[in-house]
């Protein structure tokens, strides 16, 4: 599927196709969020059909789509993380550079995706150079980060980049509007950072509501209500980075509101609450600082409940 935001950079793609111009090696780069993972599929689909359409659609019925969509094409690899892995390992990329020495079967390209490259190990990374380096004919290896920088400079360098956009404020709106919703639009497209997909996600979800919660339990701290330990035994179970964001988002809410008081916050009640508790611009400064601290240590099996509670601390009233 490609999205309005997306229709540009497909037609881009699509030119240097038809003129026999397009890169053996493409790097998208690009937000989460986004359906870039949806472009990278069907950009794939259509370099495998046998009879794409003059936009560059795959047809959806010859035998290369049937078996793509059966997950069984003989011509197409995916490299991915595996269960329970934090990176992509060089026994999948040596699998994957013995699948690319191997004849085509049917299709018109073999085509191979690494999502996300940007987890690729060093050791996979290198492993992964002579193939970028001396491509078999007819092959397309299309590589997805959100995170270019974390790829090494030999990967990029041996790449065709292509930036996948965050869709503009309206647009993202209006395609998100046509969808069948839960909550206000506008409300979900804030609290994903503009972002269609994951705010689309988040309408399925009870984030939403647990998002108001955390910050309710902020804004009771800040005013030198609640409990800490109470509060903390609540939240000890929930990924420490999400709630690290979420404080992020409130922090920068708040600066935004100070800077343009005129402008209404993403979260209004639960917002307010925190600056009468006197969270001004200093104090949103220093917890800023102390919760990036945190955020490197977000990863490592600290004791939960401490860990929460430390942010807590920050929110605390000081008067």
């Amino acid at each position: 599927m490609i999205y309005p935001w997306q229709a540009s950079l497909w037609e881009s793609v699509q030119r240097a196709r038809q003129d026999k111009h397009l890169p053996h090696a493409l790097l998208f780069t690009g937000e989460d969020g986004c359906g870039n993972t949806d472009f990278l599929q069907t950009l794939a689909k259509s370099l495998l059909c046998l009879n794409p359409s003059g936009d560059g659609m795959a047809c959806g019925q010859c035998r290369s789509c049937q078996v793509f969509g059966a997950q069984a094409h003989p011509d197409f690899a995916a490299v991915s993380l595996q269960e329970e892995r934090q990176a992509i390992l060089i026994e999948q990329i040596r699998e994957l550079n013995y699948f690319l020495g191997l004849s085509r079967s049917y299709s018109p390209n073999r085509v191979v995706t690494i999502v996300p490259a940007e987890r690729m190990n060093i050791n996979a990374a290198n492993s992964l150079l002579k193939s970028l380096e001396e491509p078999a004919p007819n092959t397309h290896i299309l590589l997805l980060t959100a995170h270019p920088a974390a790829l090494l400079p030999t990967i990029r360098s041996r790449c065709q980049e292509m930036r996948l956009p965050l869709p503009a404020p309206e647009m993202a709106l209006a395609w998100l509007q046509q969808q069948t919703l839960q909550h206000p639009a506008e409300t979900l497209l804030a609290a994903a950072h503009g972002r269609p997909l994951e705010a689309l996600e988040l309408d399925s979800t009870d984030t939403l509501a647990q998002h108001r919660q955390w910050l309710h339990h902020l804004g009771q701290l800040a005013q030198g209500e609640g409990n800490i330990t109470e509060i903390s035994a609540h939240w000890e179970k929930y990924d420490k980075t999400l709630l690290l964001n979420w404080q992020l988002d409130c922090l920068h809410a708040l600066a935004k509101q100070e800077q343009l008081p005129q402008q209404p916050a993403s979260f209004p009640v639960e917002l307010q609450t925190i600056r009468k508790g006197g969270v001004g611009e200093q104090k949103l400064w220093a917890i800023h600082e102390k919760l990036l601290e945190l955020k490197k240590l977000a990863t490592h099996p600290l004791n939960p409940r401490l860990f929460v509670e430390s942010m807590l601390m920050l929110w605390k009233a000081t008067h």
